[in-house]
C-alpha cells in the first residue's frame, strides 16, 4: 500500500463511524453516518460509509479524495462470508478497501491487539474471543433467528409482551401502556399493522420504551432485562470456555451498561474497557496486514 490516508470504519445496525488518520498514526477528522450492517442491506451500507467518510475528510484540514484512501472497515454482517462477498461486489470509490466484522474490530481495539474476549450489545449482539491470532465468535446471527439481549430483541419482546397483554396472558402494566402509547394503538390488529415492515433497527428503537418501563419499577420490562443479562452471562462463559481460560472481556453497546447489573458476578467480574474504537482495531488490522 502507498497511500498516505487511512480511515477506520466502525459500522454497525444504527451508525456509522469513521475516523480519517495520517501514516503516522495521527487523527485528522471522524466523522457520523446511518447503518452499515451489510447483511440487512449492503448498498446503504455502503452509503453510510461514504457518507461517514466524506464527513471525516470535511473535517480534517488536509485535501484528500476517497480514491487516495485506504480503508479498514469492521462491518455488522461481515461474518456472513455470502454478505460480505455482495458487498465486496459493489463499485467502490477507494484506493483500497479491507473488511472486517465489526466485533472482530472491536476486540482487536478493545484489547489493544492482545488476546481477549468482546461482547457487543448494540441494535444485534454477539460475543468473539480472540486469541494467539485467531477469533472464535459466538452469535451475531441476526434478529430473525438470534440476536438475543440486543436492542432489536428487546424491542421485539416487548412487542410480543403487549400483544400477550392485550390477549390477557401477561400483565397490562407500565411497559404496555407505554408502548400502546408510543404507537396509539388500542386493539393487537392495529399494532400488528404497524410493525409489519419493521426492521432490526425499528425494532431497537423501542429499547429505550423498556429501559424506561424499567426504571419506573415495571416488572414485565424487568423480566426481559433479566432474560438477556442470562443470555449474555451465558454467552461471557462460552466465551471463556472456548479461551479455556478467563480472559478479560469488553463489553460495549448501546446496552452493555443497561445489563450490567444483570450479569453473573463472574462474567462481570472480568469486564474491562477498550483501550481502542473499534475504528482504531481495524486500522491497526489493516497496518499488520499491509504496509502502509
Amino acid at each position: 500500500m502507498s497511500q498516505e490516508f487511512v480511515i477506520g470504519i466502525d459500522g454497525g445496525g444504527t451508525y456509522c463511524r469513521a475516523m480519517l488518520q495520517d501514516i503516522n498514526g495521527n487523527i485528522l477528522g471522524t466523522g457520523e453516518a446511518g447503518p452499515a450492517n451489510i447483511m440487512s442491506n449492503a448498498t446503504q451500507a455502503l452509503t453510510s460509509i461514504i457518507q461517514a467518510s466524506e464527513h471525516a475528510i470535511e473535517k480534517s484540514t488536509v485535501n484528500v479524495a476517497l480514491g487516495d484512501i485506504a480503508v479498514a472497515a469492521g462491518l455488522a454482517g461481515a461474518n456472513i462470508p455470502q454478505a460480505k462477498s455482495a458487498f465486496l461486489s459493489l463499485p467502490m470509490p477507494f484506493a483500497r478497501l479491507e473488511v472486517m466484522s465489526d466485533l472482530h474490530a472491536a476486540c482487536l481495539g478493545a484489547h489493544n491487539g492482545q488476546d481477549g474476549a468482546m461482547i457487543i450489545c448494540g441494535t444485534g449482539s454477539a460475543g468473539t474471543v480472540y486469541q494467539k491470532g485467531h477469533f472464535a465468535d459466538k452469535g451475531g446471527y441476526g434478529l430473525n433467528v438470534g440476536d438475543n439481549a440486543s436492542a432489536a430483541w428487546l424491542g421485539q419482546s416487548a412487542i410480543r409482551h403487549t400483544l400477550l397483554a392485550f390477549d390477557n396472558i401477561e400483565s397490562r402494566g407500565m411497559l404496555f401502556k407505554r408502548l400502546t402509547s408510543h404507537f396509539d394503538v388500542t386493539d393487537p390488529q392495529t399494532l400488528i399493522q404497524e410493525v409489519s415492515q419493521f426492521t432490526a433497527e425499528s425494532y431497537g428503537q423501542l429499547a429505550p420504551v423498556v429501559v424506561e418501563s424499567f426504571s419506573q419499577g415495571c416488572e414485565s420490562a424487568k423480566k426481559l432485562l433479566e432474560q438477556g443479562g442470562d443470555y449474555l452471562s451465558k454467552l461471557g462463559k462460552a466465551l471463556h470456555r472456548e479461551a479455556g481460560q478467563a480472559l478479560p472481556i469488553c463489553f460495549v453497546g448501546g446496552l452493555s451498561n443497561v445489563y450490567r447489573p444483570f450479569l453473573s458476578s463472574d462474567v462481570s467480574s472480568v469486564l474491562c474497557d477498550a483501550a481502542k474504537p473499534a475504528q482504531q482495531g481495524a486500522i491497526d488490522f489493516l497496518k499488520q496486514t499491509n504496509s502502509l
